[in-house]
């Protein structure tokens, strides 16, 4: 029988990291400021609650992140039809995603761990076997660096992200200002698909080239969906894939700042809306770095398929910085 375990990367800093290996998630991140350890992200006290956890808290989403529209594809003309855990469509793999297996160790140390999972040839409707790992780094500069790979024996799609709620230690994200070196976004239909259009986000509601209070822009929002959800769920397409900065979260109230980098080519931005019991709406907010979505199912969009003999390998770092004042 699987058993659930907790694995804890520390620092000499005194920064220290918990990942969980149901859905190889990441369970707490503690940040000294001050001479004080303070929570960065929302999570559940005791590792048992994730096993019935609905949010992706920390999760590695897979085997494709985000949405695939009417849960269903075709690869070499042929149709797979897909688990359809958010009808009509798939979210972040379906109903028993990678969020939802345990993962298996393979090494861990002081400051780093290992997982891996196999995923069987036809698992949520998804074509060949696919072996994947993710590997959480903590170094002595108070970064979380991932690693994903990922090698399968058919064509397959992956996109692989990691699902962190952050909120700095502040009660909600509203209260915290973002970043995001994005010139433009995937255009959203209602039902949260891309349209296949990719639009500037210059004079929108969706230009976070300069730091932005979170609350505000979804508070004074202009564009009627967005006014709708009440929201952010939007799909940003990165000026650089080159593991270059591509996102800045700040919290006035604790001075400190978290930095994104990453070689994946859009970030989701997610503000929470749908966290309930015992969490509050907002609680905290999502930096998806992940492949575009529904990309499998949109020709001109970029990284579809994995071929059998590519090797899927993509990276995501969270850095941390305590801060005396924060630069405008």
């Amino acid at each position: 029988m699987e058993s659930l375990k907790v694995f804890r990367l520390q620092n000499q800093y005194g920064m220290s990291v918990e990942i969980v290996n149901f859905g190889a998630r990441v369970k707490s991140i503690l940040f000294p400021i001050s001479g004080k350890v303070k929570e960065m992200t929302v999570g559940y006290s005791e590792p048992n609650d994730y096993l019935n956890d609905q949010f992706y808290l920390g999760a590695t989403c897979g085997r494709v992140a985000n949405r695939i529209e009417n849960a269903k594809f075709e690869i070499y003309g042929k149709e797979y039809v897909i688990s359809s855990n958010e009808k009509p469509n798939c979210l972040h793999g379906g109903e028993v995603n990678f969020s939802l297996r345990y993962w298996d160790l393979i090494e861990t140390g002081d400051d780093f761990v290992k997982l891996s999972l196999e995923s069987i040839d036809g698992e949520q409707g998804f074509p060949g076997k696919l072996l994947a790992t993710v590997t959480y780094k903590l170094t002595v500069n108070n970064e979380l660096q991932i690693e994903y790979t990922a090698k399968s024996n058919k064509a397959t799609p992956i996109s692989l992200t990691n699902h962190t709620y952050f909120n700095l230690g502040d009660k909600t994200c509203e209260s915290l200002e973002l970043k995001i070196h994005a010139q433009k976004i995937l255009d959203r239909k209602s039902n949260g698909l891309p349209s296949g259009k990719i639009v500037n986000v210059e004079n929108t509601d969706f230009d976070f080239n300069t730091f932005k209070n979170i609350g505000k822009s979804q508070n004074t929002a202009t564009n009627q969906m967005l006014k709708k959800m009440n929201c952010y769920d939007h799909c940003f397409v990165l000026d650089s894939n080159e593991k270059d900065l591509n996102a800045s979260l700040v919290s006035r109230n604790n001075k400190v700042q978290m930095n994104v980098y990453t070689d994946q080519l859009a970030i989701q931005l997610y503000t929470g809306i749908a966290l309930s019991d015992p969490f509050i709406p907002y609680q905290g907010v999502c930096l998806e770095a992940q492949g575009y979505s529904n990309a499998v199912n949109i020709p001109h969009f970029p990284e579809r398929i994995l071929q059998p003999e590519d090797v899927y390998r993509k990276h995501i770092k969270f850095e941390f910085l305590a801060l005396n004042s924060v630069e405008e």
